[in-house]
C-alpha cells in the first residue's frame, strides 16, 4: 500500500521530491544492514513523502535541542508508550484511531497498520529505510497513528534481526580464521554510528570500548567484543517479543534482562 521512498532522498533527512518508493537490499547493503531504493520515475510527491519530509524537520529540531542523555530518555518514553502497558490499556482506542484527514492514502495506511498490529495483513512500512522508520516511530506530532508507529518499529526490528544474523556469521568466521573479531567489531561500530541520532543515544558510549580495543591501546576491557553487539541484539529482541505478545518492554534498560 505504501508508495516507496528513495533511500538517498533522506541523506539530509528529507525525502526526494521525485516520489516515494520501497527500499531493497543491494549486495553492499548485506554488509551493513542498510537498504537502497529501486529506481522510480514518478514525478509526484506522495502523501507519505510529504509526511516524512515534515517529520525529518521536526526530528532535526528535536535532536538539536536535546542532549544525548535527554534524547535517550525521550526515546525510552516513546517506546514505552508504543509497547508498554499504557498501550495495552488503550488498545481499543488505538485500534479505532484514524488520522484527521480526508486523504484516502493516509486513511488506508492507518487501517492497514492496525490490521498488521492485530496479526492481519502486511506491514505497510515494509522495506522502508532505517532512517525513515525511525522518523515515523519517534514522531510525536500526531501525523502518524500509534499503530503506524508500532508497525514502523516492527519493521526496524525485522531489519535489525536480519543484520544481526549476518554479522554474527561474519564475526564467527573471522574468529575461526584469526582468533580475533577486529573486523567484526569495526563493522558493529560502523553500523552503530550509521543509526539515527535518537537510536545511537540509547546505547550509551559503547563505541569508546570498541575503539579502545580495536586500536590496541592495551586497556583491559572485559567482554568488549560482546558489549555493544549483545546490547544491540538483545535490546531489539526484547522489544520484538513485546510487540508479538503485547507485553511491556524496557528498551532503555536492556541490562536488566540481558543474558551475557
Amino acid at each position: 500500500m505504501v508508495e516507496n521512498i528513495r533511500s538517498n532522498g533522506l541523506a539530509s533527512g528529507v525525502p526526494s521530491p521525485s516520489g516515494v518508493q520501497r527500499a531493497v537490499a543491494s549486495p553492499d547493503a548485506k554488509a551493513t544492514g542498510e537498504l537502497q531504493a529501486e529506481p522510480h520515475d514518478g514525478p509526484e510527491l506522495s502523501s507519505l513523502a510529504k509526511q516524512l519530509s515534515a517529520a525529518a524537520e521536526r526530528a532535526a529540531a528535536r535532536d538539536a535541542s536535546l542532549s544525548r542523555k535527554e534524547l535517550a530518555a525521550f526515546a525510552s518514553a516513546v517506546l514505552q508508550k508504543l509497547f508498554g502497558q499504557t498501550y495495552n490499556v488503550a488498545k481499543d482506542i488505538h485500534d479505532n484511531a484514524l488520522p484527521d484527514t480526508t486523504d484516502p492514502e493516509l486513511l488506508e495506511r492507518a487501517r492497514q497498520a492496525t490490521d498488521f498490529s492485530n496479526g492481519k495483513g502486511e506491514n505497510p512500512f515494509k522495506g522502508l529505510s532505517r532512517e525513515q522508520l525511525s522518523l515515523i516511530t519517534y514522531d510525536e506530532s500526531g501525523a502518524f497513528t500509534v499503530n503506524e508507529r508500532r508497525a514502523a518499529r516492527h519493521e526496524s526490528n525485522v531489519q535489525h534481526e536480519r543484520w544481526s544474523r549476518a554479522v554474527i556469521d561474519r564475526m564467527s568466521a573471522e574468529y575461526q580464521r584469526t582468533g580475533k573479531s577486529d573486523q567484526g567489531d569495526l563493522e558493529v561500530l560502523a553500523f552503530y554510528n550509521s543509526l539515527p541520532r535518537i537510536e545511537v543515544a540509547q546505547y550509551g558510549n559503547y563505541e569508546m570500548d570498541i575503539l579502545l580495543k580495536s586500536k590496541g591501546l592495551g586497556i583491559e576491557i572485559p567482554d568488549v567484543r560482546l558489549s555493544l553487539f549483545d546490547l544491540m541484539v538483545n535490546e531489539w529482541a526484547e522489544e520484538a517479543d513485546a510487540l508479538e505478545q503485547d507485553q511491556p518492554a524496557n528498551p532503555q534498560n536492556p541490562e536488566s534482562d540481558k543474558k551475557l
